[in-house]
């Protein structure tokens, strides 16, 4: 049976956010009867699921208690620490959207509940989503920072002192000559030279013999 009564609730997170994360929130609940009075100092039954997806997705998680209302018909309990066969640690976080749904007998610790309602956890403790969220789409990456104004050239240092000249080295020994190289061909002919002096003239010869008186 549903909207019977009136069921306000609410979530809070415990434990410090720099320490391990607490695998349990904390949860309030007002319970009214039919006629909207308040069910106070009065134990009750209470079933709480952590459902995937949507108001009627799979059951991730599943827990009762058995808690004693106030004199203000409060109930104050932790989910996570509740008669459960589930494991809370195994919620990944990340995978939302989460809803939680309550079912409630006021008449009683055990069932039938007769108290019904179901609605989105909007946020996640932060400590519980961290323990995923390393595994999730980088940002994008921000702009760049201003450069900063350069430092001041250094001093000149000074020039260090030269070392020692070493040691001249002993010569190698000669290499054998190499074998004689095969005769080149033949070059152009040069140029004529120029024309000698002319030479002294030579002594007169001696007269010849007087030929034969003619016919």
């Amino acid at each position: 049976m549903k909207n019977i009564f009136t069921l306000a609730f609410a979530f809070f997170f415990t434990g410090s956010l720099f320490a391990q994360a607490p695998e349990k929130m904390s949860y309030q609940a007002v319970v009214r009867d039919a006629s909207g009075t308040l069910v106070t100092s009065t134990a009750v039954g209470m079933q709480l699921s952590i459902l995937q997806d949507s108001t009627t997705g799979t059951a991730v998680y599943t827990e009762t208690h058995t808690p004693n209302t106030n004199i203000n018909g409060l109930v104050s309990l932790e989910i996570g620490t509740g008669t459960t066969t589930d494991d809370f640690s195994t919620i990944d976080w990340t995978a939302g959207p989460y809803f939680i749904k309550t079912e409630t007998n006021p008449a009683g610790i055990t069932g039938p509940y007769t108290i019904t309602g179901t609605s989105q956890l909007m946020t996640v403790p932060y400590a519980l989503y961290a323990k995923t969220s390393g595994s999730s789409t980088p940002g994008p990456a921000g702009t760049n920072g201003t450069d900063g104004i350069d430092g001041a050239v250094g001093a000149t240092g000074t020039n260090g002192i030269d070392g020692i000249d070493g040691a001249v080295g002993i010569n190698g020994v000669d290499g054998t000559a190499g074998a004689t190289g095969s005769t080149g061909p033949q070059g152009p002919a040069g140029p004529t030279g120029a024309q000698g002096v002319t030479g002294p003239t030579g002594a007169a010869g001696t007269d010849g013999a007087t030929g034969s008186t003619g016919l």
